[in-house]
């Protein structure tokens, strides 16, 4: 009845949270759009270095990248008044996607060059501006033969060169008919050498509206990174021993400080005087670690579906691969980016498979947290395959980062939901219960015998269970205590030996951490059944704490022990605990005592633990005196 009440009442609160989530998926589809498509750049490919626009192409198209054919110069620095004299010698090149050198270096990416194109414009009458993405690794670039941009120091060897990411915008004088663009480009510091992204060309204030939105999109994203992170930090201060909020605040982190490294950003990093070398640096570890640390938040959400091995083989893999980035020197990093992009893959794989084994075995929220993995995982793929030039589609990473936040937001929602619907169904009890002993006030002298039969009941209850273990049944170090402080007042009197046999199960947290404490918790249970059936009628069995178990063996002596000890060993080893199709092996280890004259319980106990102690340290599986 109450169940039934609280979900009437809680129908609107549901279908409003649907309604309001429909319409921020919406939002985010129409964000998606927007940066998606509508600021991409249309492409025009250039052909034998020159590229000529029609009329009132930059009508119909607000920015268009300058692809296709660029002339090229090899290892040479040409000036722009040259270029036309030695024009024959050059060769042809795609404007985009990096060079590749034929020259007598390690590799074919570190070199210099010159690229050259020819623009020829069908309206003279344009406000046009050219959008200058990060080249590897330093440039000079030539308006004509004017020098209009430049980041780093061009040279012809490593030790001249000075690289620098320096994205720029550049205007285009009006009344320009045509012009020439020479870029000269030298790389020794990266494994990607040369114009890696095309050069934009279009309407001033198309090329300065696109940066606008492009850093406007970031702080959105950084803000509500921010104000996630300090959500959680609450959540984590007020309950210290959850990871989950520590966890996801160094997530929101990581995100943070990559939004900084995108190129319409650098000028963050700029001022904070951030150099070359810490802005790659930082961008491949936000990466990698990024990658490690979706996989540990979402190993805390559901531990019993994760594998605990197979996350740390992977933990280990990123771990190693963030520390060559941190220690490697930077013209060296580049080159481990297509290996972790595999790995990335691999990993986020594992996560969705393990996320469907969640769903499967109906785990809380799992739903949620699967969609939201599947939405940062598509959009990852996406940035991968994007900066592969295997996709044409743009960046996306950021929109998944807060389609991520989103869905982790409606998760706490729940979780949210869930308490409050659970206080008002304790309160609904309470009230109920309020108005029951109202009830029983008035009838009180009628149910006083019924009440205190109840009471004796209860208290016999309580008494068992005090002396009882509630995991196996057994009885627990206080229920044994009077056997054994039975026998030792007897042994007083007229002494009369006895034994204990202190068991301990073997390799018991590997178990608990291979297989999980459900399974940790049914070795316990059917091993006490097994040595409960093994024991004879006199002898008592109690766990002693944990793994351990003793057993009193009265009106026994050593020999007779060490015989009852080795039989309930082996009826241990027999045990049948199976986890799937995998047989798990259970043993264990035991140290038999027999009381000797003036003996303590203590001593006793002290002498059996050590014989324990003694078994373990031999092999295990096995029993000592």
């Amino acid at each position: 009845m109450i169940a039934q009440r609280l979900e009437v009442k809680t129908l609107p609160s549901k279908v409003l949270s649907i309604i309001l989530f429909l319409m921020t998926v919406v939002l985010f589809s129409a964000l998606i759009f927007h940066f998606g498509v509508a600021l991409k750049a249309s492409h025009v490919l250039a052909k034998g270095g020159e590229l000529t626009f029609q009329e009132n192409y930059f009508k119909n198209h607000k920015i268009t990248s300058l692809t296709g054919e660029w002339a090229f110069f090899e290892r040479q620095l040409v000036e722009p008044h040259n270029i036309q004299n030695l024009l024959s010698d050059a060769t042809l090149i795609q404007g985009t996607g990096g060079w590749s050198l034929n020259n007598s270096t390690r590799d074919s990416v570190l070199g210099y060059g010159t690229y050259h194109l020819k623009v020829h414009l069908s309206d003279s009458d344009l406000n046009l501006a050219l959008q200058i993405p990060k080249v590897e690794t330093a440039y000079k670039l030539f308006l004509d033969e004017k020098l209009v941009a430049s980041a780093g120091v061009v040279a012809t060897s490593v030790e001249k060169g000075v690289p620098e990411f320096k994205p720029t915008i550049v205007i285009i004088p009006k009344h320009t008919e045509s012009f020439s663009l020479t870029i000269q480009v030298s790389n020794f510091h990266s494994a990607w050498g040369g114009l890696w992204s095309p050069i934009v060309l279009g309407n001033t204030d198309s090329i300065y509206s696109v940066q606008r939105d492009l850093v406007a999109l970031s702080m959105f994203i950084i803000g509500a990174l921010v104000v996630t992170t300090a959500f959680y930090l609450i959540q984590y201060y007020f309950r210290p021993d959850e990871k989950i909020p520590l966890a996801f605040v160094c997530l929101c982190l990581i995100f943070l400080l990559r939004e900084f490294t995108a190129e319409h950003m650098y000028f963050v990093l700029q001022y904070f005087s951030i150099g070359y070398s810490a802005a790659l640096k930082l961008n491949y570890l936000t990466f990698y670690l990024g990658v490690l640390n979706v996989l540990y938040f979402m190993h805390l959400c559901f531990p019993r579906v994760f594998n605990i091995n197979i996350s740390r083989f992977f933990y280990v893999i990123g771990i190693s691969y963030s520390l060559f980035i941190l220690f490697s020197p930077v013209e060296l990093i580049g080159y481990s980016l297509m290996s972790y992009q595999l790995f990335s893959f691999i990993v986020m794989l594992y996560i969705l498979i393990n996320m469907l084994v969640a769903n499967v075995t109906k785990q809380p929220t799992a739903k949620m947290m699967t969609f939201s993995a599947v939405v940062l995982s598509l959009f990852a793929i996406n940035d991968i395959l994007y900066a592969n030039n295997i996709l044409d589609t743009g960046p996306f990473f950021n929109m998944g980062i807060v389609g991520f936040i989103i869905c982790q937001s409606y998760v706490i929602n729940q979780r949210f939901n869930s308490v409050i619907s659970n206080n008002e169904a304790l309160s609904m009890q309470i009230q109920q219960s309020n108005s029951e002993l109202q009830l029983l006030g008035a009838e009180l002298e009628n149910k006083v015998e019924l009440r205190t039969k109840q009471l004796e009941k209860a208290n016999f209850e309580l008494d068992k269970l005090a002396r009882s273990d509630k995991l196996t049944g057994l009885l627990n170090r206080h229920g044994l205590h009077p056997y054994l402080q039975r026998a030792f007042d007897n042994s007083k009197q007229d002494f009369e030996p006895f034994c204990i046999v202190l068991y301990d199960f073997d390799n018991f947290k590997y178990i608990n951490d291979s297989y999980g404490h459900d399974l940790g918790d049914t070795v316990l249970i059917n091993g006490a059944k097994i040595l409960k059936g093994t024991i004879r009628k006199q002898d008592k069995l109690a766990r002693w704490g944990g793994e351990e178990f003793l057993v009193y063996l009265p009106s026994t002596d050593l020999v007779g022990a060490m015989a009852i000890a080795e039989k309930l060993r082996l009826a241990i080893e027999n045990m049948q605990i199976n986890q799937g199709d995998v047989n798990i092996p259970v043993t264990i280890t035991g140290g038999v005592a027999e009381l000797e004259p003036e003996d303590t319980f203590e001593a006793l106990f002290k002498r059996a633990d050590n014989a324990l102690y003694k078994g373990k340290s031999l092999g295990r599986n096995c029993i000592q005196n």
